[in-house]
């Protein structure tokens, strides 16, 4: 479901428009989902043709000027968001604001009007207010000129009208908005800067009739009262109600190689399955900055954190404990989840490190090594290992193995392995970054869908434990070459394969301690093809049962919840 929609009319202002969008992709951030509506009167300046071009934006062409309320109209009745943001087309989003929209409207239900800030007229940020009047009173309220309004309500109240051509459709929402009930006020921490472009639209919309705007007196003439009392009545109560969900706010950090462009694109699992439970917002910390979390958290205020940290240190990419306690200190009430997804003593057991966690609600790792230091420290942790990223192999062509090893050549374990498998099995496939030697066949680090289509179209495949008594511990090789089915796994035994994962050995996959048990197993199951397949199908249903993403995030539910 969409949660927001943005809406725009425009004509011949090519490059106030890319501007625009590209702000809107900026604020709205990754994860939140959002569409742009661009409604277009006609332009012939490459506008429709860009529109386009843009897999984020839904273009409805008048093709000619019928006025910017029938375009805003048009495009909010279109909308499919749970709220609808109304901008022109010459204004600039400043950094998290529509983040910050989204989340005062859940958190504001009486609201039926959010106001982003403006710098309109040299005003400094402000937002505009219009007459108004309560029990025979004259008052003033705000009123939504770039604004955000729940989808729901602006249907009701009928949007911007049908009587005025291209002024005072804010106006007449507000109105309408006000006398239903529901409060207009301004968004803390959302603003625009508003460009007011100076051209020829803006020349054919200031067209007066004997030196008034028609627009301006038709909207007069239906909202001044008795005793010249101008615009809305204000209501003691809502007159129509509406229904306001509010989601739980999730804010994801998760660690991305630096310049991994792939890895960003084909690690979603995480923030899929949050994405089922909550609507996320999704930080890239390590090429932004820790302090792009603060910033996101600042306008986005969580109610849970899931934030992926390895490490401490003077590194700008690193959580610390200055920064959690931050967090912990601006929100107290949102739940604070770290996950670990990797091993290494050296700074699992660092003391600035276990510092840290302590000022989480609860550590996820992947090792139950930590039980007794962590415990010890007053760490609340979990066994919380990773699960298996979604692979479509669909028309990937892939030679076909007897046996495969998908993974990098960094360890002189692993190249010893490698060479006696070589030297034992007739048509085996290696993939990864290999020195020249080892004759590796293309590398699929992070390329899921290339790797379910080698393991696929192999009989086995193997993986290794690089830290086989750290229990619990194991490569994210075993959850990919499961889930993508086809290959038997040979899986080097590590601690806690059954008692952590409720995997069996000869049941769901077969296990190996020392190379020769391995070329053993593959002799054997290479001859006995009904046995190889019965146990790799019967490891595919399980790793797709219960190894999923969605499987974990019920699983921290179900502690975060208990």
């Amino acid at each position: 479901m969409i949660e927001v929609s943005i809406v725009t009319g425009t004509y011949n202002r090519l490059q106030s428009l890319q501007t625009l969008v590209d702000s809107i992709r900026f604020s709205v951030g990754i994860g939140i989902p959002y569409e742009i509506i661009i409604v277009d009167g006609g332009s012939t300046d490459g506008t429709i043709q860009w529109c386009k071009d843009q897999p984020d934006v839904k273009l409805i062409e008048h093709g000619k000027l019928l006025g910017a309320v029938k375009a805003f109209n048009d495009g909010a009745y279109a909308a499919q968001g749970k709220y609808v943001i109304l901008a022109n087309d010459d204004i600039i989003f400043i950094n998290e604001a529509i983040m910050a929209a989204v989340a005062f409207m859940h958190d504001n239900p009486y609201v039926g009007i959010g106001c982003f800030y403006q710098d309109r007229g040299g005003l400094g940020w402000h937002v505009a207010t219009m007459s108004a009047s309560k029990n025979g009173k004259k008052t003033s309220v705000y009123y939504g000129q770039v604004c955000i309004v729940p989808k729901e309500l602006g249907d009701l109240v009928g949007w911007w009208g049908d009587y005025l051509r291209t002024y005072g459709g804010d106006n007449e929402l507000s109105c309408n908005v006000v006398e239903a009930g529901y409060k207009i006020l301004p968004i803390p921490e959302a603003c625009i800067h508003d460009g007011i472009v100076d051209d020829e639209l803006r020349n054919k919309n200031n067209v007066l009739v004997k030196g008034k705007h028609p627009d301006t007196e038709a909207w007069l003439k239906k909202w001044t009262r008795p005793g010249s009392v101008l615009g809305p009545i204000i209501p003691d109560a809502p007159t129509i109600s509406i229904r306001e969900d509010r989601p739980l706010r999730i804010l994801y950090a998760p660690i991305y190689e630096p310049g991994n462009m792939l890895q960003r694109t084909t690690k979603h699992g995480l923030r899929d399955a949050l994405q089922k439970i909550g609507l996320v917002v999704e930080c890239d910390y390590v090429q932004r900055s820790v302090g792009y979390v603060q910033d996101v958290a600042c306008a986005f205020k969580p109610d849970l954190f899931v934030i992926q940290s390895q490490s401490t240190g003077t590194n700008p990419a690193d959580f610390n404990s200055n920064i959690l306690f931050s967090l912990k200190s601006h929100y107290p009430n949102a739940f604070l989840f770290c996950w670990n997804g990797d091993y290494h003593p050296e700074n699992l057991y660092s003391q600035s490190y276990i510092d840290m966690l302590k000022y989480f609600n609860l550590v996820g790792v992947v090792t139950t090594e930590v039980a007794d230091r962590y415990n010890q420290a007053g760490v609340h942790w979990m066994y919380w290992q990773i699960g298996y990223e979604q692979a479509d192999p669909t028309g990937i062509s892939i030679p076909k193995h007897d046996v495969v090893f998908i993974g990098n050549g960094y360890s002189d374990a692993r190249k010893d392995m490698v060479r006696k498998v070589q030297e034992h099995v007739e048509d085996f496939g290696l993939y990864g970054i290999w020195p020249e030697e080892f004759h590796a066949l293309g590398n699929t680090l992070y390329d899921f869908d290339h790797g379910a289509a080698v393991y696929r179209n192999a009989k086995i495949a193997i993986s290794d434990s690089q830290w086989p008594d750290a229990r619990g511990f194991v490569s994210n090789r075993l959850f990919q070459t499961m889930a993508a089915g086809g290959a038997l796994l040979m899986q080097q035994w590590f601690e806690g394969l059954h008692e952590l994962l409720g995997l069996e050995d000869g049941v769901h996959l077969v296990t190996w301690k020392t190379v020769d048990d391995l070329l053993e197993n593959i002799d054997y199951y290479l001859k006995n093809e009904k046995e190889r397949q019965a146990i790799a199908d019967f490891g595919t249903q399980y790793m797709l049962k219960y190894h999923s993403f969605d499987v974990r995030v019920k699983e921290l539910l179900s502690v975060i919840y208990k």
